[in-house]
């Protein structure tokens, strides 16, 4: 291969993995057309090395940030990558087969240079063949795969958001309904503490009442004169110079039911105002939660419409012919079925499919 070749090969193979096979397929489509699959199920694995590739160049400190997919494969993972797809090679024997592979001698393998030795093909034919070049059709079709990715993205990210938002929901009306049994709770302790307070003030009446009516006794028998008449004075003057030990015992009583009657009823109000607090959060979370999961049907019901605009429109393509880009278009296609497999569903959008 001339310097010519081995450069426009190179120039090929700084393509991701996915556009090398693209490039592959349309320059070698009536050879590989029935292989469209197979070479799908290649490219899955050859990600899956990529990214273990990736892994091991951060941890060695050579690279940073996040995989993106890449376009090449060292000896080491190339190594890898054919024993991923069942082409098990001892060192030595791989090395000879790497020879093969490495059209460019860049001891790195690309996608199309795997490609061309996988099926027995020429890179010089694969460099002869025309390509098609950008179309309208083409980038038609490649940003309606755009355009479904994105919808698909803003329903996921609606989905995730109505999720989040009934997750709360629920957490509100749990404790709006904790909020209400307490408030039932100190309620009823506040009516218990009243019920207490009445007998206690019952009591004290009863209390009262009979020490004004041997109050009234006694004065009646100190006024008839004489010695019973001064040893009721002396009883009266005593019971007047003190509460009884029932009245004084009643009045604490009395006092001490008041207080926890107090004390009750304004834990019981404070128990009213959150229990009111939370019942209007959980229904504005129920509100919010409602909202958000309509928002998410209508997300999820467009990335539909998109995703039906999209396969209408290939089918078209496919169906007129799609002149020297029968790789790409198929590869989109195959994409579009792909993205369809996750193609988030909910509620009554599920019906759709």
């Amino acid at each position: 291969m001339d310097d010519k070749k081995k450069q426009k090969l190179t120039d090929v193979m700084k393509l991701d993995h996915a556009r090398q096979c693209q490039f592959f397929l349309n320059a070698f489509w009536h050879e590989c057309k029935d292989k469209c699959e197979e070479i799908w199920g290649f490219w899955m694995k050859m990600k899956d090395i990529d990214k273990q590739q990736f892994k091991a160049l951060v941890a060695a400190g050579k690279v940073t940030g996040e995989w993106a997919e890449g376009s090449l494969l060292d000896e080491f993972w190339s190594h890898k990558f054919l024993e991923n797809i069942g082409k098990t090679l001892t060192i030595v024997d791989f090395r000879t087969e790497f020879k093969k592979i490495d059209q460019n001698f860049d001891k790195q393998m690309g996608m199309v240079e795997f490609l061309v030795w996988q099926y027995g093909l020429s890179v010089s034919e694969l460099l002869a063949r025309p390509q098609g070049g950008a179309s309208e059709e083409l980038e038609r079709a490649q940003q309606l795969f755009r355009e479904v990715e994105e919808s698909f993205k803003r329903a996921q990210d609606a989905l995730d958001k109505a999720s989040v938002a009934e997750a709360e929901a629920i957490k509100r009306k749990e404790i709006a309904t904790a909020s209400a049994e307490e408030a039932k709770r100190t309620a009823d302790a506040a009516a218990a503490a009243a019920a207490e307070q009445q007998a206690a003030v019952d009591a004290l009446k009863a209390q009262e009442a009979a020490y004004a009516q041997k109050t009234q006794e006694l004065t009646t028998k100190s006024e008839a004169g004489g010695v019973s008449g001064m040893r009721a004075k002396n009883e009266l003057a005593q019971h007047l110079s003190e509460d009884p030990l029932p009245l004084r015992k009643a009045k604490i009583t009395a006092e001490a039911a008041a207080k926890k009657t107090d004390k009750a009823n304004n834990e019981a109000q404070k128990a009213r105002e959150a229990a009111e607090s939370d019942r209007k959060k959980a229904e504005e979370s129920a509100r919010k939660a409602s909202e958000e999961r309509e928002a998410s049907e209508i997300a999820v019901q467009e990335g539909q419409k998109k995703l039906e605009e999209a396969e209408k429109y290939l089918e078209a393509q496919k169906a007129k012919g799609t002149g020297k880009t029968e790789g790409t278009f198929w590869w989109l296609d195959r994409q579009l079925a792909e993205k369809k497999k996750f193609m988030p569903k909910s509620g009554k959008a599920k019906i759709l499919y």
